[in-house]
């Protein structure tokens, strides 16, 4: 992600200058708000979001295995799912460094360990 989301609100309408009756104005006025709190809503849930991304990490053992993430600092969280790989296995531990995360599974994964992970500037609520 190149950046923080950020979803500016709607501004509320000018109901006076318009001729609709009542009900289309209260309509209109209970739209704009449904909309605007939806956008504070994803606003704060990408607020933290450093990075997301997928990557076959495969090939390397049993790790750790080293993921860069430009901007990850020691202090951060990350998320880390295991998609698919050669062999059955876990993830058994993460490790966050600045600039990256470290992966160790629970055995050799194969050839093939595809993740997806979020990164945070601090656990998400």
């Amino acid at each position: 992600m190149a950046g923080p989301i950020n979803l500016d609100v709607l501004d509320a309408p000018i109901l006076e200058q318009t001729h609709f009756g009542d009900n289309m104005k209260n309509w209109l006025s209970n739209i704009v708000d449904i909309i605007n709190a939806s956008f504070t809503t994803i606003n704060n849930a990408f607020a933290n979001i450093i990075a997301i991304g997928q990557t076959d990490i495969g090939g390397g053992g049993v790790g750790p295995i080293v993921v860069p993430v430009l901007g990850l600092q020691a202090n951060n969280f990350v998320n880390v799912v295991l998609v698919s790989s050669s062999n059955p296995t876990t993830i058994s531990n993460i490790v966050v460094n600045a600039g990256s995360f470290s992966v160790t599974f629970s055995s050799d994964p194969g050839a093939s360990a595809i993740i997806v992970y979020q990164a945070f500037t601090s656990i998400p609520q």
